[in-house]
């Protein structure tokens, strides 16, 4: 079938199995959908303009928020606040990422050195935390107590609201929440000001954000997977539609029959991502996550 805007030709069930991928990827661990999406339109598909590369695959990452998100709210396994904050800082680096995204990225030669070297240090990041003895850590240990608990209780036949996300307290310093038995807290100016900077790189390399926002809630807030995974798609949904919204702005056109049925396949993805998520040890997700972002980063340092 061929696309006019984007000047491919490509058959339909690739388009389908393609977007199913992103979907069940990006619902499953909160990342990388965004990116699978650009590398199926750039090295897949061959559409050779990185401009619209990037507002389709930010697109297609609004899909699985829409489909996955109020499943994991029915799980209990959403922490509202932080995403609303990662989203409110993200609205303001969507904005301005996609400006001089326009402007800078706009060559294809500069555009994947710079998505390369961007995953690598993400996939590292996850690596170094996967390996490591969680001895090493208290907060590491809280964070793997409270993922344990969790899915014994679900793999028990527990209802997964009995020890999903509880809000406990909130100050103007401090949010309070406990998931699996475990607490935790966070300041609300880590998140904004995170989900700005992470909202200026993902907006100017077309993708969800998913692949820095996992890590940092992850790495640097210490929290499970189990409860990144939607908590970041609704983050993401919130500056997606920003950039997408600035992209057409200043001049970018979509090609919505493509866009379209890449749509299909990821609502179906969406569907089953977060029905099996839930049954995946933490660590799993952790290394499925890392082995997607090393496989990406190679393919766009030009290794294959």
């Amino acid at each position: 079938m061929y696309f006019s805007v984007a000047d491919i030709v490509i058959p339909i069930w690739l388009l389908l199995a393609w977007g199913g991928l992103v979907g069940f990827v990006f619902s499953t661990v909160g990342a990388a959908g965004g990116i699978l999406a650009s590398v199926g339109m750039i090295s897949v598909f061959g559409i050779e303009n990185p401009n619209l590369v990037k507002p389709m695959a930010q697109a297609l990452t609004l899909v699985t928020p829409l489909i996955a998100v109020p499943l994991y709210m029915r799980q209990c396994r959403v922490v509202y606040s932080l995403a609303f904050l990662l989203g409110a800082g993200g609205v303001l680096g969507a904005l301005l990422g996609s400006t001089l995204s326009v402007s800078f990225l706009s060559d294809m030669e500069v555009f994947k050195p710079v998505f390369a070297m961007l995953v690598f240090v993400i996939a590292g990041q996850l690596a170094w935390q996967l390996l490591r003895s969680s001895a090493e850590s208290a907060l590491l240990a809280k964070t793997m107590s409270a993922a344990e608990t969790y899915e014994r209780h679900v793999k028990s036949g527990g209802v997964s609201c009995d020890l999903g996300v509880k809000y406990r307290r909130v100050s103007l310093g401090r949010f309070y929440f406990r998931f699996g038995d475990e607490d935790f807290s966070f300041s609300p100016w880590l998140p904004f000001f995170s989900g700005m900077g992470i909202a200026v790189l993902s907006s100017a390399l077309g993708v969800g954000g998913g692949f820095l926002l996992v890590p940092f809630m992850s790495i640097v807030m210490h929290l499970p997977m189990h409860i990144i995974a939607g908590t970041s798609a609704l983050a993401i949904a919130i500056h997606s539609i920003t950039s997408i919204a600035n992209y057409m702005r200043l001049g970018i056109s979509l090609d919505y029959p493509l866009l379209g049925i890449l749509m299909t396949g990821v609502v179906a993805g969406s569907v089953i991502g977060p029905i099996l998520s839930k049954y995946i040890p933490e660590n799993g997700l952790r290394a499925f996550l890392c082995l997607v972002l090393v496989i990406i980063g190679l393919r766009y340092a030009g290794v294959f």
